[in-house]
């Protein structure tokens, strides 16, 4: 037996410290340097830029809804306005006016039947319309002790500034002697029947 041998024991080389530090950090695939969880700069832009057009396709959608039943709604509401006269004018055997305005419309018993209002007139309702315009071919409706009206030719009012796309179902009305409906403008019709009849 060899002098510093002893049977039946074997020898490891131990490495330098530096390697043994270094070596299990290799084994773990990772690199010199270790990479950090998170998102870069251009993620977080890409995500960014994403949620700005989903919000602003979102926007346009709900403007254009918003705006859709809203002149639907209003449209309605002049119609029973318009309606209320008439009726109120047959059973009251008192004449009623409707005026318009530019986003108003007032309801006026006409007690000196003079078909315009005046001082000694009974104003019962004003209805604001705001956001939209009123688009009519005359003013006042007059509506006489019979609940007709006093017109020669069809009075048509229609509702305006709303969104392109909103498309709503009804947004205007046609008034004629004896009958009241709502209806769609179509500006391609003739004009006296834009007001396409529901």
């Amino acid at each position: 037996m060899n002098k510093g041998q002893d049977s039946g024991v074997t020898h490891q080389t131990t490495a330098p410290q530096a390697t043994r530090n270094i070596y299990p950090f290799f084994m773990q695939g990772r690199g010199i340097m270790p990479r950090r969880s998170g998102f870069t700069l251009v993620e977080l832009l890409v995500v960014i830029v994403i949620i700005g057009i989903l919000l602003a396709i979102a926007v346009m959608s709900f403007t254009q809804w918003n705006d859709k039943y809203t002149v639907e709604s209003y449209t309605k509401q002049l119609y029973a306005i318009l309606m209320k006269a008439r009726n109120d004018a047959a059973n009251s055997n008192t004449q009623y006016l409707v005026t318009l305005a530019a986003n108003q419309v007032q309801t006026i018993q006409d007690l000196d039947n003079s078909g315009a209002p005046s001082a000694g007139d009974n104003t019962l309702d004003t209805v604001s319309f705001p956001r939209f315009a009123l688009q009519f071919t005359g003013s006042p409706i007059v509506f006489d002790r019979r609940g007709i009206v006093n017109n020669v030719t069809n009075q048509t009012i229609s509702i305006t500034n709303y969104s392109p796309n909103a498309s709503p179902g009804v947004d205007c009305i046609v008034v004629a002697k004896t009958r009241i409906n709502m209806g769609r403008w179509d500006p391609t019709q003739p004009v006296g029947q834009q007001c396409v009849q529901q």
